[in-house]
């Protein structure tokens, strides 16, 4: 009788040590996998947040848009949406901001891309001059993965792939690529050097 007891207890007593440590390593499972999630979603972003897109003030008054890829690898399918407003040669009352969209086939490592208004006459037209202010508002592109993205000027990056109808949906305005536009290729071709890279 105590015998069979203390088999019983013994019994029982295992199957809490196998319970507690099933369960100890499911939590460890877990989060191994969670971290293991995290690990490859900064992976995955890390070329992404290499990418960004602002405006720089010009000596005549005007602006550019700069298109900069801080990381070692290329970027491909980059899409520029943004606005153009008349510069201070022209009245405020004959001219007002018009939406451009361009596109250009890759920029490599390292590099950067100063888009003037005299590199953009194909997409606002013969009327706007150098002054031009351009504002780069949202950059879109694919990482050397494959994977898409987009930045909104003043918001995250995030995982987006938008396509030509959507733009052109969103712009109202036809992309114009490098492909077609001779100033626009010789700029893009023309990638400046960053000091800086790899961040």
């Amino acid at each position: 009788m105590i015998a069979t007891l203390v088999t019983v207890l013994v019994a029982t007593g295992g199957l809490f040590f196998t319970a507690v440590s099933t369960h100890y390593a499911t939590e460890v499972a877990v989060d191994q996998l969670e971290q293991s999630r995290q690990d490859d979603e900064t992976k995955e972003r890390k070329q992404a947040e290499s990418v960004s897109a602002w405006s720089e003030r010009l000596a005549n008054g005007g602006s550019s848009g700069v298109i900069s890829n801080r990381s070692w690898d290329p970027i491909a399918d980059i899409a520029v949406i943004g606005h153009a407003l008349p510069g201070p040669s022209v009245p405020s009352s004959e001219g007002e901001a018009r939406v451009f969209l361009i596109v250009f086939e890759a920029l490599p490592p390292c590099s950067k891309v100063t888009l003037t208004p005299d590199v953009l006459v194909v997409s606002l037209g013969d009327s706007w001059t150098a002054d031009t202010r351009l504002e780069v508002e949202t950059v879109a592109f694919r990482d050397f993965s494959g994977k898409w993205w987009k930045r909104d000027r003043g918001n995250p990056l995030v995982p987006s792939k938008i396509t030509r109808e959507e733009l052109k949906a969103r712009t109202g305005a036809e992309a114009i690529g490098n492909i077609f536009d001779p100033r626009l290729r010789a700029r893009v071709a023309a990638a400046e050097p960053l000091k800086e890279c790899g961040r």
